[in-house]
């Protein structure tokens, strides 16, 4: 991996990063958010650097099970890239090492060239190789064969600890692979019972052991299991048969030496570990020592793997019910890792394989390659896959005749096999690799860097200014939506799969768009009525017209929102739900602000054009309008307004449809005077309301829309409103007058209020059953409020509230770890003797 990353340009501080996809967006800011704790001991159970707050032990049962995660604490987010760098080779070499010595405690009969080359194969799955930008995924695989080790161990020895062990603690780092490796664990256990015949005992010591790891494993996964169930998430229903995409010979097209296609949606599943593996497990049917009946239960086992590859309803039950998002068929490692065992018990019955076999087998597997290749079905089975194929598999032949024949000793048969599979490994990890790199694209240093300059400096100001004094800050356009995470700042935008869904859709009501499951929460382009009520103190905005009460500091584009309300707002004689309408932001957030200031305010006003104009075909109905392209010229609609005094004014632009997919984004010029702006807007992940800046006369706009290479567009009838500042003054000031302070501390905040009269505190900070809280040193409870976030009651006076998170389920969870180790010492003794 280290050279053809250093092919690839990927090296210790290389001017391009081992950062691609998720790696870039994800994973690099929760490996900075993890040092930052390790430094600053904010807590592990809570995080408000995401979604406006974060159940950070159960985002880290998903994405932060690693014992390798100590090691980030000697980085920061400007030399993180270089951490992950690290790691993904760690991580490679522990898989490799794992695998060696797990293999050869099982084979032990092997010569360790073949069981190098085997572990060799298993750490250079394709699996493995094109979705290692998925860091995290990496540490199931060191466990993998010290679980199968352990299953091993307690079937023919009833030595059972290692069992225990190592899948207990797979489940605790990853509960979502432990679940896959449990269905084939289980499959597992009875094809290798076949072996020896039936018996009771395994079985009861197979159950009891393995239940005893998933009740030691509730420590992560009862938190886990609450929190998804509390925000929602539901199974995928199964509306149809087939797998989308599958076809006949999928098996053999991922099976091609260097054959990558995509890891985003229609994907063929990544099954490849080697043509040698792969032939040596189709022989393992034509071995002589091996009973029918292990033969038929091997072949039904990768049956139901490959039956899971095409039915809809398997596909969705490997994966917990649940369609993943891209970087589909995730449990098909599970077909790589059966290859491997199938390999190696041919391996050590190798001379029972006669020549008629060997030479009749690879016949019908070369027939199935060349079927592949004339199907013209597969576009990235191209003419190096196949020739690249036929060398190797040549040379594979030639060598287990030469071995069949003995015109080869032993082990210059073991020296050559191990040579030409490492070859052909590290040339098919080469094409992954760069798979991942035209598809994904790893990040430049540069950019990286380029923004690191300008997000740091931001967030370390706001860190030293606002010591005693929660606030967020966030971008009016962000380098990714886990920038908060990155760089350690509080913010409201997301991106992850652990996410609070009631809050997110709460938010999406309200104009920060989060919709369908909510992978993504993301702040650009709403009011400043918002900014002030979810406590945006601070703003980098380097190229939106400028927002009202939105002061400059003494960094350059660093912003500070003077009317910015604490995250707890004290709200006179309770805070009553108020009903929330899809497609109706304004509406919404006006029907919310009213609800928390007990007031009737009309928070916005609808403007119209004085001009419109577009050089494109209109049509349209129902409040959508459609343009479409007359001549070569880009798409273009201007419209001339005049923005009302004393008023922030916006452009309701939304749900916008593209003909081309690849240009999903609306070029805006904002002209005024002399002064001109232009901005770039990707619609499908921002919101609606575009902030055509603060006036404090009546000032005449032109806004001019430009939909750059598509032949058409669609969206919803655009509308102007402004925003009187008078108003908006009026309501903060109201909201203001019972005053409330916050203070950040480990896993919570301490709040202070001053209320006029009893009420409620209103919390932006999502809600969850982790949280308690205390006024005045006595417990009450906190409650849920508007669908996602929380409110606590208060009397009149001044009061001290105190908000502690620990995550639902843990105390429970941790008992159960407990009982489980008791459990499974008192049972491994009394076997051990027995």
């Amino acid at each position: 991996m280290t050279v053809n990353f250093a092919i690839l340009g990927i090296y210790w501080h290389s001017n391009t990063t081992v950062l691609a996809g998720d790696a870039y967006h994800q994973y690099v800011a929760f490996h900075a958010l993890f040092s930052s704790i390790l430094h600053h001991g904010s807590g592990f159970f809570y995080s408000f650097t995401s979604g406006l707050g974060l159940n950070f032990l159960s985002f880290s049962a998903y994405y932060l099970g690693s014992f390798f995660m100590p090691i980030t604490y000697f980085f920061n987010a400007s030399n993180m890239p270089d951490a992950l760098y690290l790691l993904t080779l760690l991580k490679f070499g522990c898989i490799g090492l794992s695998s060696f010595i797990a293999l050869k405690n099982m084979y032990s009969k092997l010569s360790n060239w073949l069981v190098l080359s085997l572990s060799g194969a298993y750490a250079l799955m394709s699996f493995l190789v094109n979705q290692s930008e998925i860091i995290m995924w990496l540490d199931v695989f060191i466990w993998i064969p010290l679980i199968l080790w352990g299953l091993h161990s307690l079937m023919d020895t009833q030595k059972r600890t290692l069992y225990f062990v190592s899948l207990a603690l797979l489940f605790i780092q990853n509960y979502y692979f432990g679940f896959m490796m449990a269905i084939f664990l289980t499959g597992y256990f009875f094809v290798r019972m076949t072996f020896d015949g039936w018996s009771f005992r395994k079985l009861l010591d197979f159950a009891i052991t393995s239940l005893l790891a998933g009740l030691a494993s509730l420590i992560m996964i009862l938190p886990m299991y609450l929190d998804l169930k509390a925000n929602g998430e539901a199974f995928t229903p199964v509306t149809s048969l087939w797998t989308d995409k599958s076809w006949y010979l999928d098996i053999f097209s991922k099976n091609f030496v260097a054959s990558y296609d995509t890891t985003q949606y229609g994907a063929v599943p990544s099954i490849y570990v080697g043509i040698l593996t792969l032939f040596l497990a189709i022989l393992f049917f034509a071995t002589k020592s091996i009973r029918l009946r292990t033969k038929i239960a091997f072949f039904l086992l990768l049956s139901f793997i490959i039956a899971s590859f095409y039915l809809r309803a398997l596909d969705l039950f490997w994966q917990g019910m649940h369609t993943p998002n891209m970087f589909l068929h995730r449990y098909s490692f599970v077909f790589s890792i059966l290859v491997v065992i199938m390999a190696a018990e041919t391996l050590t019955r190798l001379a029972e394989i006669r020549l008629r076999w060997l030479l009749s087998l690879s016949f019908l597997t070369c027939t199935a390659f060349v079927a592949t290749v004339l199907s013209k079905h597969y576009n990235y089975v191209k003419s190096l896959n196949s020739t690249l194929t036929l060398l190797f598999g040549i040379a594979y032949l030639v060598l287990l005749v030469a071995s069949r024949k003995k015109w080869l000793s032993a082990k210059q048969f073991y020296i050559f096999v191990s040579l030409f599979m490492f070859s052909e490994l590290a040339i098919n990890a080469y094409y992954q690799l760069n798979g991942i790199s035209d598809e994904w694209h790893y990040s430049s240093r540069a950019s990286y860097d380029n923004n690191t300059k300008k997000i740091m400096p931001a967030a370390e100001k706001i860190a030293k200014d606002d010591q005693t004094d929660f606030s967020r800050m966030d971008e009016t356009q962000p380098d990714t939506a886990n920038d908060g995470m990155k760089y350690g700042y509080n913010s409201l935008s997301q991106f992850s799969s652990v996410r609070n869904r009631k809050s997110s859709s709460t938010l999406n009501l309200l104009g920060f768009r989060s919709d369908g499951t909510n992978l993504n929460l993301r702040y650009p382009l709403n009011t400043v009525l918002m900014d002030s009520i979810f406590d945006i103190r601070y703003n980098l905005n380097s190229n939106e017209p400028a927002k009202y009460g939105f002061e400059p500091t003494s960094l350059p584009n660093l912003t500070k929102n003077t009317a910015a309300l604490p995250p707890a707002i004290f709200v006179a004689n309770g805070y009553s739900d108020v009903k929330l309408k899809k497609k109706a932001i304004i509406a919404n957030q006006t029907a919310f602000v009213n609800a928390l200031s007990g007031t009737s305010s009309q928070f916005f006003k609808q403007f119209y054009t004085d001009k419109e104009t577009t050089n494109a075909a209109i049509t349209g109905g129902n409040g959508r309008v459609t343009l479409t392209q007359k001549n070569a010229a880009e798409i273009s609609l201007s419209y001339t307004v005049t923005a009302p005094a004393k008023s922030q004014s916006y452009l309701k632009f939304a749900d916008a449809t593209y003909q081309n997919t690849d240009a999903q984004y609306v070029k805006v010029t904002l002209s005024s005077g002399n002064a001109t702006r232009t901005l770039f807007v990707n619609t499908y992940d921002t919101g609606s309301l575009i902030n055509l800046g603060y006036f404090e006369k009546s000032t005449q706009v032109t806004v001019t829309l430009e939909f750059p290479q598509n032949r058409y567009v669609n969206f919803d009838t655009t509308e102007f409103w402004a925003m009187p500042v008078n108003t908006y003054n009026s309501a903060i000031a109201k909201l203001k007058s019972n005053p409330v302070t916050a203070k950040e501390v480990k896993n919570g905040l301490n709040l202070t209020v001053t209320a006029k009269t009893s009420g409620d505190l209103f919390i932006t900070v999502p809600y969850d059953k982790g949280w308690s809280a205390k006024v005045d040193g006595k417990s009450v409870t906190v409650k849920q409020a508007q669908t996602g976030f929380m409110r606590v009651p208060v009397s009149k006076g001044q009061h001290k509230v105190q908000l502690r998170f620990v995550p639902q389920g843990l105390k429970a969870g941790s008992i159960c770890f407990v009982i489980a180790i008791v459990l499974f010492t008192i049972y491994n003794k009394k076997r051990s003797r027995a």
